[in-house]
């Protein structure tokens, strides 16, 4: 059998990619030692049907390599990135899964042309279609649904231990997710409105707050602001870590989403929960109005207060029917077996 291989730049793409490690196993390829890191810690005693362990015997194996240099590897290489890449197309596949279904477009120069595509919908689809994308066959493009959803709807999710894991005090308040995309791509508002919502939230609901991977630096003066004034339902999120507080795990304990223009909006839409933009300003991929999450939910500008917005939200569920809709719009099967698809169609291969 072929060796099998997961990509990604840094460690919280390879969320993207988790559930088919614990059904099929892989090895991973790495960059840099603080991905490693934070990959090794992730998978420690991480459940996989056929792990593979490396020095030490630490799961997952995990290869360094030059970036975007993968010319020594044969077999089945599954991306979660879109950068060019050097290899031999004689002696390694490529299949592209991406990690995440947003809006905000691909950079110049991260496209690269793949053999195979595994495709979480429509929305997927219509964003590699806008992309300079070489034209892509249909038999390139393999349907599988989006990975994130099957643990959700199969109802791996132990509610209770997601809520241990973060330290959820009071579990009778609603729970708000903000999560940022980030500050120096898509135009990310964490430093923007961070200390707003702790002040506004904390009285009456509890507050999680989930930054994107690379706004990590901006995150000392936060905690010390939730410090100093002694604010006990804000919870911040290490995006370090897959374990428990990985970004499906989050989700499915909300109650109300706010983002801007991260992908995890999109995420979000198998919860069938509340959702709040905050508008700012960015380039975006083109989109028709059914697969654009907008044209749905409510927006805040980010003048005046807006825990009203929230409350009126969280109680109403006012745009329930029109997020059921945008779901099934965007993304294929929704079935729990999106995994399952792609493992097979892997097997081919292998």
């Amino acid at each position: 059998m072929l060796k099998l291989y997961y990509l990604a730049s840094d460690v919280y793409q390879y969320s993207h990619i988790k559930l088919l490690y614990r059904e099929i196993g892989g090895q991973f390829v790495v960059h840099k030692p603080r991905a490693l890191f934070h990959l090794k810690r992730s998978f420690w005693r991480f459940q996989s049907k056929n792990p593979s362990y490396g020095l030490f015997r630490l799961q997952p194996k995990t290869i360094i390599t030059k970036y975007f240099d993968y010319s020594s590897l044969e077999g089945v290489l599954v991306s979660t990135i879109m950068h060019g890449m050097k290899r031999n197309p004689a002696k390694l596949v490529t299949v592209f899964v991406g990690h995440g279904t947003g809006d905000k477009p691909y950079r110049k120069g991260e496209v690269n042309p793949f053999d195979y595509y595994f495709i979480s919908g429509n929305k997927h689809l219509q964003k590699i279609r806008e992309s300079v994308t070489p034209n892509i066959s249909e038999d390139q493009l393999v349907k599988i649904g989006n990975l994130h959803f099957d643990d959700f709807i199969n109802g791996r999710i132990d509610r209770g231990e997601v809520l241990d894991q973060i330290g959820i005090r009071d579990r009778a308040r609603p729970i708000i997710v903000y999560a940022p995309t980030w500050k120096d791509w898509g135009g990310g508002t964490l430093l923007d409105h961070s200390y707003q919502f702790i002040e506004e939230f904390d009285k009456n609901y509890n507050l999680i707050i989930r930054p994107h991977y690379y706004d990590w630096r901006y995150l000392p003066p936060i905690k010390e602001f939730i410090s100093h004034h002694k604010y006990k339902n804000v919870y911040m999120i290490d995006s370090n870590n897959m374990g428990l507080t990985g970004t499906t795990e989050n989700l499915s304990i909300a109650d109300l989403l706010i983002s801007d223009t991260s992908s995890i909006m999109y995420e979000f839409l198998i919860m069938q929960k509340p959702i709040i933009v905050i508008d700012v300003e960015q380039e975006l991929t083109p989109m028709p109005p059914e697969l654009d999450l907008r044209q749905v939910v409510d927006h805040w500008n980010g003048k005046g207060q807006i825990e009203p917005l929230v409350k009126e939200n969280t109680e109403t569920n006012k745009y329930a029917n029109e997020l059921r809709k945008l779901l099934f719009n965007c993304f294929e099967y929704n079935d729990g077996k999106s995994t399952q698809r792609a493992v097979d169609f892997l097997n081919t291969l292998l």
